[in-house]
């Protein structure tokens, strides 16, 4: 999927393509697990070749599913920064960070983050899942590391030097 056109003036970063790959590759063996025990009732009932079409077919739906998904995507601006990860949306000024920390997502793990001072939940796709990120202190944090894990070497770093350079002064969390 092509990165969307930023705006004059904002830079857009997504996560690493290897990164992606992984946890496609990742998604793509759990499918197959997931499938191996309905397809050994199939081959009991049926054959072997229905067993094995039913874990290709299943496979490939889940596949295409799980590659729909919205790419996690940061837009850092002289204005701001909005953290978009798919299914709901972080947006804030550059004055609302309060320090460097780390945060927990679900597919990277712990990364390092730019931590809030006041929750900038700009939308959520809907109320279970805009109750889980104010749960999980996602509302109150960007984390950057899953873009750049060294990002203060590159076009993240770049733009908080530009646009906010009193973060590297930050303490953290």
């Amino acid at each position: 999927m092509p990165l969307p056109r930023p705006a004059e003036g904002e830079v857009v970063v997504t996560t690493p393509r290897a990164a992606r790959r992984r946890r496609e590759l990742r998604m793509v063996a759990v499918f197959v697990v997931a499938a191996l025990p309905v397809a050994a009732v199939v081959w009991l009932i049926v054959n072997a070749p229905a067993a094995v079409l039913y874990v290709v077919a299943q496979t490939l739906f889940l596949w295409f599913g799980f590659r729909r998904r919205a790419d996690p995507l940061l837009r850092l601006s002289p204005t701001g920064i909005s953290y978009e990860p798919g299914r709901f949306q972080v947006r804030c000024e550059w004055a609302d960070v309060d320090s460097i920390g780390t945060v927990t997502l679900p597919d990277a793990g712990e990364v390092e983050a730019l931590i809030l001072s006041v929750s900038a939940l700009h939308w959520a796709a809907d109320e279970p899942v805009r109750r889980e990120a104010i749960a999980r202190g996602w509302d109150r944090a960007v984390p950057i590391g899953s873009f750049e894990p060294e990002w203060e070497w590159g076009r993240i770093g770049d733009a908080v030097r530009t646009w906010a350079p009193w973060i590297f002064d930050l303490p953290d969390a």
